[in-house]
């Protein structure tokens, strides 16, 4: 686990100078909790057992609110849901979050090298500025029209980028196997 925590320190810092260098587009701060209120939270073996770590270290009374959470997504929408892991608007095991959590918000690329808008630009916040709801996606003329010091950069940010960084391969890291967050707490509760 040693060397999986040495790679989320990298991938933080970078991650952090991503978030920095397109700040003026973004309006994420704390208790702003909407990527965590709609999703199905993708994550590999490697990083769930993580999160159980930080599980692990939270108190009973917290753990239990967790558990009564997984319960509500098992019997609910299984493809979006509310992460069991917000509680009171904060994630309990924010150190521990999956990539997934810790890349949101930034726009990045789809499949086909698209603009991918996170869905918090349609409420108002991260990239509203410069999005065309009439088009779905990047406008250059809103950008262009707004003072923005920089205009926006697309980052190629998915999970399989991260997990196939040569970083990853240096530290010998072996993510495992990839599902949805509900997929690995079902067998843990």
């Amino acid at each position: 686990m040693d060397n999986y925590i040495k790679f989320l320190q990298i991938v933080d810092d970078d991650l952090r100078k991503i978030f920095d260098y397109q700040k003026e587009y973004l309006f994420c701060k704390e208790g702003c909790s909407h990527c965590c209120k709609r999703g199905d939270f993708p994550l590999s073996e490697l990083e769930f057992t993580y999160l159980m770590q930080g599980y692990d270290n939270l108190h009973p009374e917290i753990q239990c609110k967790i558990k009564e959470n997984v319960e509500n997504v098992k019997n609910g929408d299984r493809d979006s849901y509310i992460c069991p892991f917000l509680i009171n608007e904060k994630c309990s095991v924010y150190k521990y979050r999956p990539i997934v959590c810790r890349a949101f918000g930034v726009l990045t690329e789809d499949s086909k090298g698209n603009p991918s808008f996170p869905f918090c630009t349609t409420l108002g916040l991260n990239f509203s500025q410069i999005y065309d709801k009439e088009k779905k996606g990047l406008s250059s003329e809103l950008a262009s029209k707004g003072n923005f010091k920089i205009y926006p950069k697309i980052f190629r940010l998915s999970n399989n980028v991260f997990m196939n960084l040569p970083l990853a391969k240096e530290l010998n890291l072996n993510f495992g196997e990839g599902k949805k967050m509900i997929d690995y707490l079902e067998t843990k509760f």
